[in-house]
């Protein structure tokens, strides 16, 4: 069975006491203000303590698209003395399930790692828990550690493998007190997933809600781990080792836009221009993205960090805006088949029914799996977010309906009708 990624917010702005799993495209809609965006900003605070703990709380709290302010800001009811928990989980029903937990405080904070043991057949007193109370910044120089025993996989006998396990608020290792080179494979295996939460949250990407490329010449630079900024992103559309990458990005383009894209470089310079082609029997000339239109602009800007190799995760901000719907409905396909195709879960916000409509009817026509996509409604009342899994089934229903679209809808037929 494969891996089930459960996000949890405690006290994380209008996210009091809520959790969502994720499925390979996660689909949160719901009206202005219902906190779509911080279970994206949530999960983003854990990738920045991941890969920077040595940074004030307010940096923590600071996106490629917008900065939140200080804990006072962040945390629920703004309660200068109140403490917001974030968690990631890993959990399968044939291994270990391992959890990475964020705390932050006014007074510091706290990494856990929490493990569950119960459907894993080959392991033994493993800790519970790991927790490391920190100070913030953190400079990822302590450590507790715990003994564990793990049965040997061989079959033939041996001894099981007594050693420590040791985080560092960053990173578990568990050694083995000893151990032979058989051992090493089962060893390796363990440190795998025991990590598992901590490397799928250092491997996500974030879509902000802004224009894609804004300039019509760009340098080259090396493609980074993260792709933060449009430059970076340019450079790794450029970059003769992503060729292939770059294949799939103009396919995806194809396939939503009718139109490929191209990267130039500038003879006798050290810069490259990135442009659109048309494709279809019309004709047209190649034209610089940054004097495409704000969707398509935005579209070859999301689908490259969305295939960017390293990452596992990504978080998109309402891909569909300033999309036609017919744009839309090729869009909502691609990112399905992206994250099925390409091993990666995208958690989208979207206020779009065009979007949602399109996955419903490509799952009744048997072109989606269901369990592939998950839609959660949020919805916010008196300041608290609520977040509501709906299961698609197979012939294109979703539970509850589509509420949160069609009640706006209603409305406005009822006064058209003049319905009392």
């Amino acid at each position: 069975m494969s891996d089930i990624y459960t996000l949890r917010f405690e006290n994380f702005r209008s996210l009091q006491h809520v959790s969502i799993d994720l499925a390979p495209l996660t689909v949160v809609y719901g009206p202005n203000g219902a906190g779509k965006s911080s279970v994206m900003y949530g999960l983003l605070t854990l990738k920045n303590f991941l890969t920077n703990p040595n940074q004030n709380i307010p940096s923590l709290f600071s996106y490629p698209s917008v900065s939140l302010g200080g804990l006072n800001e962040v945390v629920h009811g703004h309660k200068a003395s109140g403490a917001l928990y974030i968690s990631f989980q890993a959990s399968t029903s044939k291994d270990i399930a391992s959890t990475f937990a964020l705390e932050i405080s006014a007074s510091g904070g706290g990494a856990v790692m929490l493990f569950d043991t119960t459907a894993a057949e080959d392991i033994r007193h493993w800790p519970d828990a790991l927790a490391l109370p920190v100070a913030l910044p953190y400079a990822g120089n302590q450590t507790t550690e715990a003994p564990f025993e793990v049965l040997n996989s061989r079959g033939d006998g041996s001894p099981s493998i007594p050693g420590m396990v040791v985080w560092n608020g960053l990173f578990l290792s568990a050694t083995p007190e000893r151990a032979t080179p058989l051992d090493a494979p089962a060893v390796e295996r363990l440190n795998r997933r025991i990590n598992l939460p901590v490397e799928m949250v250092r491997q996500t990407g974030f879509v902000p809600l802004r224009r894609g490329f804004s300039k019509p010449v760009y340098g080259f630079v090396n493609a980074p781990g993260n792709l933060w900024t449009e430059d970076e992103v340019a450079g790794l559309l450029a970059s003769s080792d992503e060729r292939y990458r770059q294949y799939d990005v103009s396919r995806y383009m194809e396939q939503i836009t009718g139109k490929r894209f191209q990267a130039h470089s500038l003879h006798g310079s050290p810069t490259f221009t990135i442009d659109s082609v048309p494709v279809d029997s019309k004709g047209g000339v190649p034209v610089s993205i940054v004097n495409e239109g704000f969707g398509i602009n935005q579209l070859l800007y999301m689908l490259t960090v969305c295939l960017h190799t390293p990452y596992k995760i990504v978080a998109v901000e309402e891909p569909e805006i300033h999309l036609h719907p017919s744009m839309i409905r090729k869009l909502a396909v691609a990112m399905a088949q992206i994250a099925t195709k390409e091993d990666r879960h995208l958690v989208v916000s979207t206020h779009s029914e065009a979007f949602v409509v399109a996955l419903l009817t490509h799952i009744a026509k048997g072109q989606i799996d269901a369990d592939d996509v998950s839609f959660v409604l949020a919805e916010n009342q008196q300041g608290e977010t609520s977040l509501t899994q709906r299961k698609a089934r197979e012939n294109g229903q979703i539970e509850g309906g589509l509420e949160a679209f069609m009640a706006a809808e209603l409305e406005d037929i009822a006064a058209f009708l003049d319905v009392a």
